[in-house]
């Protein structure tokens, strides 16, 4: 059992501001004449509907900690019980304190997918032609504060023993993926996973997720 940790998402969410408040100034400041304004605005927005929806989770992130640190005490004193010889109610009380944080840990995945898709709006800016308009200044550090914040939410889900389930270029497994389209890309074995559209974690044995992928299909499959 792993005892949770009820400062990794104040502290991941705090290294994350810093991380904004660092590059807003940067951003802020034009790169230079003819600098387009409908970019910086996109940045601008993709910044604070991200920050709005951080401070929404906020008090949820809050009540899952709770809950968390509840279900630790349950299985605590499930334990004792055990030791004393009250198999029966240990297993019960495990059971529920499995569950209760499975939910949990599960309503923290919403936040990382946040914090993903951000960062995947500035690395098509980062990333874009140089030909065709020059990248905000500053985007590389927001790209990078993406980055921190994502790896504190795997170290802590890590901790929980949950993972994400590898999808693309894999076959298609039931188990742990839903297929949400069927696509034809020529060069790709059928029912290859060629897009994935949502992450999925799995705890131990256990699916907290699916992940929903695209899978490819020949011409003429049904």
């Amino acid at each position: 059992m792993h005892e949770p940790d009820g400062d990794w998402r104040r502290q991941a969410l705090e290294d994350f501001r810093q991380w904004l408040d660092a590059a807003g100034p940067e951003l802020a400041e034009p790169d230079e004449a003819g600098t387009a304004d409908c970019d910086l605005h996109a940045v601008f927005a993709e910044i604070a509907a991200l920050r709005q929806e951080v401070r929404l989770q906020n008090r949820e992130q809050a009540r899952a900690g709770r809950e968390l640190a509840a279900a630790a005490e349950r299985h605590e004193t499930a334990a004792r019980r055990a030791g004393r010889g009250d198999e029966a109610l240990a297993a019960l009380e495990e059971r529920v304190s499995r569950a209760a944080e499975d939910r949990c840990l599960a309503e923290t995945l919403e936040v990382r997918d946040a914090l993903a898709r951000g960062r995947e709006a500035a690395v098509r800016l980062r990333d874009r032609p140089r030909w065709f308009r020059r990248p905000p200044r500053g985007v590389r550090g927001v790209v990078e504060g993406y980055d921190l914040a994502i790896r504190r939410f795997d170290r802590m889900l890590a901790r929980f023993d949950v993972r994400r389930v590898e999808t693309v270029g894999r076959a298609f497994d039931g188990r742990v993926m839903h297929a949400v389209e069927a696509r034809r890309v020529g060069g790709i074995e059928d029912g290859r996973v060629v897009e994935e559209l949502r992450s999925g974690f799995v705890r131990g044995d256990d699916v907290l997720r699916f992940a929903d992928v695209a899978v490819n299909r020949s011409p003429g499959q049904e």
